[in-house]
């Protein structure tokens, strides 16, 4: 071995002994009825549709899960992180979890089932007791991590938290960047961007349905529909406009961590203003352009372009309204230029055809 592999060597060792954190695993099995007790009890924090990812089983997937802890079939654990003393964030599980408490509290019928299908259209409640004692005494497994030392590199505990969460969803089904988004920066600003994705407006523009048919959503389930509204404060900042569109959206989060109260609702305030003049502008078509067989399609660049160069306008705002008509064939006929069709509605999601989209469409509306 040449001298410098051996300094290398030891840079790579000193490095291991620096910035390799102290994670302790414990491994505990729990009654389903204790999970229940320490749901309540806020014990287990973190099991709400919102964090790490909408619930994203349907019934049948859930009523393949109970009947799976009927069978007595083996559970992959949960995994657990103790962010204070006896106090635990359910980072890998949301879905088993809440599972077991939604059908404990009679939340759903069972579905599907085929090996044991006398039990399709049963509550808990509606279960033999024998059945239900049963259930009572399945057990299911959690590893609780425990931060013990803290990386030199890594120095904040939330630091330790994402690269972790990152590395326990690198399987299955992978969470996508707007659900590590709402796992890692969880607080008030995150809160805002669900909070707006309900807006009745914003779901009226997207065709996002209300009630149990939300759940079938494209945008909903996946919380797509909260990255759309993160989309606006993350463009209307030019200075944020470099790099990846995903760095330039957990840029955007990051920044807004430590948002106050009046900061948020400001911020709800600019988003829900600039929709509804988007919508009195471009009435039934807002967002929307003609494809080739002269349909109108939905288009999340054409909205990035229109609320950010509305932003930019809101001063002028009276103006546009007054010129409306205009407004709208400019912004047609801008869209029947090949190259500005292709930067506004078509596929480059760079930082440079973000810049452009924005500038084209400021000016045609401006104009």
């Amino acid at each position: 071995m040449t001298t410098a592999s051996k300094a290398n060597k030891k840079a790579i060792e000193k490095k291991f002994g620096e910035t390799a954190f102290r994670l302790s695993q414990e491994r505990s099995d729990f009654l389903l009825p204790q999970i229940l007790d320490f749901v309540r009890n806020k014990k287990w924090i973190n099991l709400r549709p919102e964090y790490q990812r909408r619930l994203v089983w349907d019934d049948r997937k859930r009523s393949l899960f109970i009947e799976s802890l009927l069978f007595n079939v083996p559970i992959p654990p949960v995994f657990l992180y103790e962010w204070d003393l006896s106090r635990y964030e359910v980072m890998d599980g949301q879905q088993r979890l809440n599972s077991i408490v939604d059908f404990y509290k009679n939340g759903f019928a069972l579905k599907g089932l085929e090996k044991w299908n006398e039990l399709n259209g049963l509550r808990y409640r509606d279960l033999p007791e024998t059945l239900q004692r049963g259930l009572d005494r399945r057990r299911l497994s959690a590893t609780v991590l425990l931060v013990e030392g803290t990386d030199k590199a890594l120095p904040q505990q939330g630091d330790i938290r994402k690269l972790v969460f990152e590395r326990l969803n690198t399987g299955g089904q992978q969470l996508n960047p707007q659900e590590l988004r709402n796992c890692l920066y969880a607080g008030g600003f995150n809160d805002l961007l669900i909070a707006l994705s309900r807006a009745p407006l914003f779901r009226e523009i997207w065709e996002i349905p209300s009630g149990a048919a939300v759940r079938q959503n494209r945008l909903y389930r996946r919380m797509q529909d909260c990255e759309i509204v993160l989309r606006f404060f993350a463009f209307r900042k030019r200075a944020n406009i470099k790099g990846s569109v995903r760095s330039m959206l957990d840029r955007c989060m990051e920044e807004h961590l430590s948002a106050t109260r009046t900061q948020i609702s400001d911020l709800g305030e600019d988003f829900k203003t600039r929709l509804s003049l988007a919508r009195d502008l471009f009435g039934d078509h807002v967002f929307r352009y003609k494809d080739e067989e002269d349909k109108f399609q939905l288009s999340q660049p054409l909205y990035d372009g229109v609320m950010v160069a509305l932003d930019r306008l809101w001063p002028k705002r009276d103006r546009l309204l007054s010129a409306k008509t205009r407004v709208l064939d400019r912004v047609n006929k801008l869209l029947s230029r090949p190259r500005a069709y292709e930067v506004i509605v078509g596929r480059p999601n760079t930082a440079r055809a973000v810049l452009k989209r924005m500038e084209l469409l400021a000016k045609a509306i401006e104009g």
